[in-house]
């Protein structure tokens, strides 16, 4: 998964910029969890969605990955399948 790899290089980049990422996996098994993040090399926090109820209540398109930007008011900026570096620099520049 392309997207799990290209997702730590862009927390790496920008969390000493207050950026998060949360990566949500249907299934709630520890073990799973902590295998699939070492497979993929992610060092953020990831957690299980167990039977996908965040998924289904934010997704627009029903498709994996889902992305959610939420900004620093805890706001849901986007929900959908992507993300872009533009649009992450932008939330950020906000709060510089």
């Amino acid at each position: 998964m392309a997207e799990a790899g290209s997702l730590q290089a862009t927390w790496e980049a920008n969390r000493e910029r207050g950026f998060i990422v949360i990566t949500a996996l249907d299934g709630n098994e520890t073990e799973d969890l902590a295998a699939w993040a070492d497979e993929y090399g992610l060092d953020h926090p990831v957690v299980g969605d167990g039977d996908g109820t965040f998924f289904w209540d934010f997704s627009k398109n029903s498709a994996w990955p889902m992305v959610v930007i939420i900004d620093h008011g805890m706001v849901i900026e986007s929900a959908d399948e992507g993300w872009s570096e533009s649009q992450i620099d932008e939330l950020l520049a906000q709060y510089e």
